[in-house]
């Protein structure tokens, strides 16, 4: 009995030793159940919307749609490049220049209206007011000039048409 009483304080470390090495472990095995669970949410959460089918299948898919994204940028880009060039060549610059043709006719009832593209090319419509009879004129314009006189109203209003960016 007595060699058993001595062998008490041995067998206590070993019991402590076992007991804190369990606590260890357990500690090992809780966090990595935490790990464990953490990375089933992100596969879970990559894995969402492809009903099941493995990964591959699931970034073929998304490439594919990248590539239809791609294809319809670049069909919509041809589209604002076309309705860009179309735009530029429509008459949107607009200037009017009203005046007196004739000093006994007051109210600046004469006028010249330019009417061009971004390029120069339209048309000015010059009406002459008096007090006996109007005349209407229409001049083409090809860069901002004409095969035709343009009196200094009509010049004025060209150039005022081709500075603008807004129309009258």
């Amino acid at each position: 009995m007595e060699a058993f009483l001595s062998q008490i304080p041995t067998v206590a470390i070993l019991l402590l030793a076992v007991i804190a090495l369990t606590l260890i472990l357990l500690w090992i095995v809780i966090m990595q159940s935490v790990r464990t669970s953490r990375l089933r949410k992100s596969i879970n959460r990559i894995m969402t919307g492809t009903g099941g089918a493995n990964l591959e299948e699931g970034l073929h898919k998304l490439l594919d749609q990248v590539e239809e994204m791609k294809k319809q940028h670049s069909d919509q880009q041809f589209a604002i490049n076309r309705l860009s060039q179309r735009m530029a060549a429509q008459c949107g610059k607009v200037a009017i220049i009203r005046y007196n043709a004739f000093g006994d006719v007051g109210s600046d009832l004469s006028f010249s209206l330019a009417v061009t593209d971004d390029a120069g090319n339209g048309v000015v419509i010059t009406s002459i007011f008096g007090r006996e009879e109007s005349r209407v004129y229409a001049k083409p314009l090809e860069q901002g000039t004409s095969t035709y006189h343009l009196s200094e109203e009509e010049q004025a209003a060209i150039k005022k048409a081709m500075t603008s960016t807004a129309g009258i």
